[in-house]
């Protein structure tokens, strides 16, 4: 009993002593010093302060100073300014006369970090990781942080709230803290094995987590070199709005029902200022995928690379998006198009999909590209499955010029016509097996001028077709001998052998100058015009029937008209056509009763 209140008077007398002697021992010049050498450790530079610092034991030796200033060099502005900074100093060194800080309090500081267009840092780090200091932790409160990238773009955190601990120079350095970024608050925390070996450029061990409601992304891995970081390690980035995100990143995107949910998880390295994703998992929208993927920025614009595999791709909401884009720009013809944003970084994509689902469309097996470079993006499907035919295409657009200009390729073959048309118009009244080639091009800032210059031609061919609606070969044989015709002459359909037509894109209208359609016994010529933002069509027409009258054939002509919309047709005998030919008997002959009782049939 009488060691254990020895011991507690010693504790108590030492404790008194400490009392009375430690204002004699924490002078203001040696802490002054001390800070000085911990400041010039990590920025190179000397501290400055307003005022006379005040000293306090509650319950350990702190010094706190005013109106702190750290400079820098090459920026007339301070590198570091803050309200105050307070030293909380280490017990032990103070009983033998060594004036030591173990914690700084940095009280709503300002850091100016920045990089000029040489590389250089306006900070140094002569000698503060070296391991000879006893600094073990570091408190920011209330911090801002202006960053100046190589590209002169600034990044801004406010609110910083931060605590770094690193109690022993060969141990873990933690950091744990929160900030807002765009107005958005997030919080993050991360450790780095040994920073000694990060900074003589050996790799140490890395965690790092960030949570914020547009972003949550985690890292685990391995980093080596400080100057020029390199690492490898399992990265996992999950966002709920890539719109949201990209614009914190300052990329407006606006409201879109697409580019909304995105993740990414993969095996990553970093080296030679290049992000690789070698294993990726990655969901856009729904629609997963996997594949590798590559961000360089040694340029100072991103250039993403990579290849990107898909079991299955629903591409129906962007379908939408860009119709609803076109009809804005038809409500609005003479804004600009937002073309700026297709050029902020370059781009090298490679994708293929087991099957596309584009609105009412289904794709098969498709692969596509796309590349951004040198202000150019060019487009290119090389094969994807349209019920059974195969479609090719590409669109290449210029975005060098004031008015961008743009060119359209396309080729397809083989396509089942009925299925096509039933499921993508809504049109079942022909059948067949159909190929083609479209050609166009257009330029202008604003829809308007799109479609004013807007040109092209293309082709089409339908083979062994059937048409409903008519029953030609009916036709044919309800005209008699005596001139009169019975039977139903609409309703029914009819096969023909080819059908072969050319169109002209020009002047926001599209006009098939020939149309030709043969079959067993007739065939039909037909020429029509239609605008191109509008669903009516005016076109003209004439029917030649073979009919053979023993050892001679006597042609029947029909001519007609077609009018109506794309939706609902409407085809009439064109009796302008019938008095220009000039019958021996106008008023009675067999054409003109075929003519009035096809009228009377669809009136």
């Amino acid at each position: 009993m009488k060691k254990i209140l020895f011991a507690l008077a010693t504790i108590l007398i030492l404790c008194g002593a400490f009392v009375l002697l430690a204002p004699k021992l924490v002078t203001i010049e040696a802490v002054r010093r001390s800070l000085t050498r911990e400041v010039a450790g990590w920025s190179g530079r000397a501290l400055t302060f307003d005022g006379t610092p005040t000293v306090a034991f509650t319950p350990y030796p702190t010094v706190t100073f005013s109106k702190v200033r750290i400079s820098s060099d090459k920026d007339p502005q301070p590198l570091v300014e803050m309200d105050s900074l307070s030293a909380e100093l280490s017990f032990l060194p103070l009983l033998i006369g060594r004036v030591r800080p173990s914690l700084l309090e940095l009280d709503n500081p300002v850091f100016r970090f920045g990089i000029n267009e040489k590389g250089l840092p306006n900070w140094t780090l002569p000698r503060a990781l070296r391991g000879d200091s006893e600094l073990g932790r570091l408190v920011i409160r209330s911090g801002t942080l202006h960053y100046l990238g190589r590209d002169q773009r600034e990044l801004l955190l406010t609110g910083v709230d931060a605590r770094l601990d690193w109690p022993d120079p060969a141990a873990t350095a933690s950091i744990k803290g929160s900030a807002v970024w765009q107005d958005e608050p997030f919080d993050f925390n991360g450790s780095i094995g040994t920073p000694l070996d990060l900074v003589s450029g050996r790799k140490t061990a890395l965690r790092f987590a960030i949570a914020s409601t547009p972003l949550r992304a985690a890292f685990t891995g391995t980093v080596a070199n400080l100057a020029d970081p390199e690492g490898e390690g399992d990265l996992t980035v999950t966002t709920p709005s890539i719109r949201r995100l990209a614009g914190i990143f300052g990329v407006p995107m606006g409201e879109g029902s697409t580019l909304g949910s995105a993740s990414i998880e993969s095996p990553t390295t970093l080296a030679a200022r290049t992000l690789t994703f070698s294993n990726a998992k990655i969901s856009v929208d729904g629609n997963e995928s996997e594949g590798a993927l590559s961000i360089n920025f040694t340029h100072g614009r991103p250039a993403v690379q990579g290849t990107l595999a898909f079991e299955s791709l629903d591409l129906s909401a962007y379908a939408e998006a860009l119709a609803s884009m076109v009809t804005a720009a038809r409500t609005t013809p003479d804004l600009p198009f937002p073309l700026g944003a297709l050029d902020s970084n370059d781009l090298d994509l490679r994708v293929s999909a087991a099957q596309v689902l584009l609105g009412s469309a289904r794709l098969g097996r498709t692969a596509a590209s796309a590349t951004i470079r040198d202000e150019r993006l060019n487009l290119s499907v090389g094969e994807a499955l349209l019920y059974g035919g195969r479609l090719s295409a590409s669109l290449s657009a210029s975005l060098q010029d004031e008015a961008a200009s743009a060119s359209l390729q396309g080729r397809i073959d083989g396509l089942p016509v009925r299925a096509a048309l039933s499921d993508l118009f809504g049109i079942g009244q022909l059948d067949g097996t159909g190929s083609g080639t479209v050609n166009l091009s257009a330029h202008g800032t604003n829809w308007n001028g799109l479609m004013a210059s807007l040109s092209g031609s293309g082709k089409a061919t339908i083979t062994d077709g059937t048409f409903e609606g008519v029953n030609i070969g009916a036709l044919s044989q309800a005209i008699t001998a005596d001139g009169t015709m019975s039977g139903n002459l609409l309703g029914g359909s009819t096969k023909f052998t080819q059908a072969d037509g050319t169109f002209a894109i020009s002047a926001d209208r599209i006009t098939a100058p020939s149309i030709l359609v043969t079959g067993t016994g007739y065939t039909i010529t037909l020429s029509g015009e239609a605008p191109l933002q509008a669903t009516t069509l005016s076109a003209r027409g004439e029917l030649t029937i073979d009919r053979a009258t023993g050892a001679t054939s006597t042609p029947i002509r029909v001519p007609f008209i077609v009018g109506g919309n794309w939706e609902r047709p409407t085809l009439v005998p064109d009796f302008s056509g019938l008095s220009r030919r000039g019958d021996a008997t106008p008023a009675m002959g067999p054409v003109r009763r075929m003519a009035n009782t096809l009228l009377r049939a669809i009136r």
